[in-house]
């Protein structure tokens, strides 16, 4: 993975203007069908290797080699993720009740129709 830092420019409308429109910009490859372009006079690139590396190792590389730091969740955060894996825990639920009347539902009406069947057969024969 390469990372590229831009030095800071004296104006952000020269900055937005040099960006690359994202049909333009280099595209990701794993397998160096689309290396990574040289940088420009005001970039400098940090490169990751990123193959057969855990995913952990990967980012205390990361936040080693750029300087980030880590960003937590607030409470308010950590109250949505927690509402949102109740709200995936209780979608499962309810499809599994749908599915089963589903089913009830269709082996009842298969029933019916054999049921149906079997009376008509019945009164074939008497007749």
């Amino acid at each position: 993975m390469s990372i590229y830092f831009r030095e800071t420019s004296s104006s952000t409308t020269e900055a937005v203007r040099n960006m690359l429109p994202l049909a333009q910009q280099p595209h990701s490859s794993t397998k160096n069908e689309h290396p990574a372009p040289p940088p420009d006079e005001d970039e400098t690139v940090v490169t990751i290797n990123m193959k057969n590396v855990h995913s952990n190792t990967i980012l205390s590389e990361f936040l080693a080699k750029t300087g980030a730091t880590l960003v937590h969740p607030t409470p308010t955060e950590e109250f949505e993720m927690q509402q949102v894996e109740e709200r995936i825990e209780h979608a499962a639920i309810d499809r599994a009740i749908v599915k089963k009347f589903i089913d009830d539902k269709r082996h009842e009406e298969r029933m019916l129709a054999l049921a149906k069947q079997e009376a008509e057969a019945i009164k074939a024969a008497n007749q």
